[in-house]
């Protein structure tokens, strides 16, 4: 099955009066896709994001765990709070346990109250567009009234480590079935939907080009990259089980360059500990990844290849491009579909050889302007052009067991 593209101008208005409830994650965690595309509908739209509860039961023994337990509790004191004029957060109160039946059922309950508490403390409207990123709020959402339900499939949830296969594939399936609309970020992941729903677009990530294309401008570099011994090549974002640490470890042993990863570790980081040539700086806020892109040569998508990757869409191969930054990447499928600005090694060998001419690449400043130039027309303004002409045209009757499920 094929899923085309609309074409896209960013004219219009993104909606324009509609009242959204949108169910992610944290609003306070680096952005995704989810961020950028609920910032620029809370320009002309209300929007209640709700941070859904976990997609795995917290671990005691833990102390990330346990600290975002805590954080968690002391939210679902409070009301929605403002984060935008336009936009509020609401952390509800919810058992962290998905594949509880009980806890599924106490979940809906409070879902239902507080979401509804908080349309009429915000006079929004007590029927809203509800927009969920995530599958295990499905059968906490069955019961709140809506003028249409939205699915966005961001990625292939069985394949977490930690989270329960048989939760996220009953919550996806359900979703897709009583969803007015289904948007995935990835060709795997709409072909995927497409099994449970007629209404399936593939729309991919975009990217915040102006932001990251001011790496190409003169200026100051960070100050703890300054030190850091030329050439560099960079990666950002979280470090999880998805990414090879090993092969950065390996590259690092090889070639004479120094590798620069920021964001958050959740993974063993053992591979690269040690390495001189290796400097792990932690989580930078989103604002200054451009001024550390800046200091970069080349840039790397060292992805496992797993089933969890098979459908994943990296929001940062868009950013490095916009920056300028030669890519190399592992080959998911829907990196090979960007060979314009990436290049894919699958062995070690291509890996090395196709570093090497990254960052020689990268000494050519016509080249990198090149290169962030042939991502400026997928800004997320035009993404969202396309996703709004979507929800627009998926207004209509809902469907007979979207009909079942809500009582309507």
């Amino acid at each position: 099955m094929t899923f085309h593209i609309m074409p896209t101008t960013a004219q219009s208005p993104l909606l324009g009066g509609l009242d959204l409830v949108t169910f992610a994650n944290d609003w306070n965690a680096d952005p995704t896709s989810k961020h950028h595309i609920m910032r620029r509908f809370a320009r002309t739209n209300d929007v209640l994001w709700v941070e859904a509860a976990g997609m795995r039961a917290p671990k005691l023994a833990s102390a990330y765990d346990r600290k975002r337990l805590l954080t968690k509790a002391k939210a679902m004191l409070r009301k929605s709070r403002p984060a935008l004029d336009r936009l509020h957060v609401l952390s509800p109160p919810a058992l962290p346990y998905p594949h509880s039946a009980i806890a599924q059922q106490a979940n809906a309950f409070l879902y239902q109250y507080t979401i509804t508490r908080e349309l009429d403390r915000l006079g929004m409207d007590r029927r809203p567009v509800l927009c969920s990123f995530v599958p295990q709020c499905a059968p906490y959402i069955r019961r709140i009234p809506r003028e249409r339900l939205i699915y966005y499939c961001v990625d292939k949830w069985s394949a977490f480590e930690g989270f329960d296969p048989g939760t996220m594939e009953r919550g996806e399936r359900e979703l897709c079935e009583t969803a007015d609309l289904v948007i995935a970020s990835a060709q795997d992941l709409a072909e995927r939907c497409a099994r449970f729903s007629s209404n399936v677009h593939y729309v991919p990530h975009g990217v915040d080009y102006d932001h990251f294309a001011s790496a190409l401008a003169a200026g100051p570099l960070p100050a703890d990259l300054t030190n850091i011994p030329e050439p560099r090549v960079g990666f950002f974002g979280l470090i999880h089980e998805w990414v090879d640490v090993e092969l950065i470890g390996r590259l690092a042993d090889v070639l004479p360059y120094s590798f620069v990863i920021i964001g958050s570790a959740k993974t063993d980081m053992s591979p690269v500990e040690g390495k001189p040539n290796v400097f792990v700086l932690g989580r930078r806020p989103y604002a200054e990844l451009p001024a550390y892109s800046r200091g970069f040569h080349a840039s790397i998508v060292p992805f496992k290849m797993t089933e969890l990757t098979h459908s994943v869409n990296p929001i940062k191969l868009r950013e490095y491009a916009a920056a300028g930054l030669p890519i190399v990447s592992s080959p998911l499928p829907e990196v090979l579909k960007c060979a314009d600005i990436a290049t894919c090694a699958s062995s070690f060998d291509e890996w090395v050889d196709a570093l090497r001419a990254a960052v020689e690449q990268a000494q050519d400043p016509a080249a990198r302007e090149a290169q962030s130039r042939r991502v400026a027309h997928e800004d997320w303004a035009y993404r969202c052009e396309e996703i709004a002409r979507l929800v627009d045209a998926s207004a209509g009757p809902p469907s007979a067991s979207a009909q079942r499920r809500t009582g309507t």
